[in-house]
């Protein structure tokens, strides 16, 4: 017969052959590098993620913001990500099912907007909160982003602006990447991945000219939202990006 200690045995001797792995080091698995990896996993375990992507023709967009900064101090200056976080949360009064947790028996669709805006440290990911971000204009979720950024890097953020969101967007565009897989930031029902910008040729009444596309990607918990209410989000999330001027008024 051949037992467990028999394989066991084989095993070490099989591995005897191999020298050891050198080590670069050794980084301790606690602080905020273990609560990301409990939460996130927590997230894997009890959400059932599925992620829908689509591509949104943000010319008009980026024309927008060269507007908006005309004359503006590089430091001030209007990011991608401000119009965004506004184009989500004004489409999420429109999918309140999107803006929603699950807790006990019941979906709470809340009531108030507070949409979390991911930033990658060195050796972690904090989400700070713009609140209420439907009812602040591009320029005050720009100014907020940029507030919770520089204190997240310094690492003075409060409780409060940490906590509470009801809805995600992480952008990962300034680092290459077309498409992602997000993972759901518990307890929300769904959460956007934004994409770089690359110019794309295409045929417009016979002329080729160059659009600026972008992926967008959306991560939603199952158990919360059902595809197609999920699809709607996002098409309609893909034509306030495509038709900005909404945005500003």
């Amino acid at each position: 017969r051949i037992v467990e200690a028999d394989v066991e045995r084989a095993l070490a001797e099989r591995m005897a052959q191999f020298p050891p792995r050198k080590v670069l080091r050794r980084i301790s698995y606690d602080g905020m590098r273990r609560t990301i990896g409990e939460r996130l996993g927590h997230s894997h375990t009890t959400a059932v993620p599925v992620t829908l992507t689509t591509e949104a023709d943000v010319t008009e967009l980026l024309a927008l913001r060269v507007r908006l900064n005309e004359g503006v101090p590089k430091r001030d200056e209007i990011s991608v990500t401000a119009l965004i976080v506004k184009a989500a949360a004004q489409t999420l009064k429109r999918y309140p099912r999107l803006n929603s947790s699950l807790e006990g028996d019941e979906i709470v669709e809340w009531g108030e907007i507070h949409v979390g805006v991911a930033v990658a440290l060195e050796d972690g990911l904090l989400v700070p909160v713009v609140r209420d971000a439907d009812q602040k204009t591009v320029g005050q979720i720009n100014a907020e982003i940029r507030e919770l950024a520089r204190k997240a890097e310094k690492g003075t953020l409060g409780p409060d602006e940490v906590s509470g969101s009801t809805f995600t967007v992480t952008n990962l565009g300034m680092y290459g990447v077309d498409a992602f897989t997000p993972v759901i930031n518990p307890p929300e029902a769904a959460i956007l991945g934004v994409g770089r910008t690359v110019s794309r040729p295409e045929l417009r009444d016979g002329q080729l000219v160059l659009r600026q596309v972008t992926t967008l990607s959306l991560t939603f918990d199952h158990r919360l939202v059902d595809g197609a209410p999920a699809a709607q989000f996002l098409s309609s999330l893909r034509e306030s990006l495509e038709r900005p001027y909404g945005l500003v008024r």
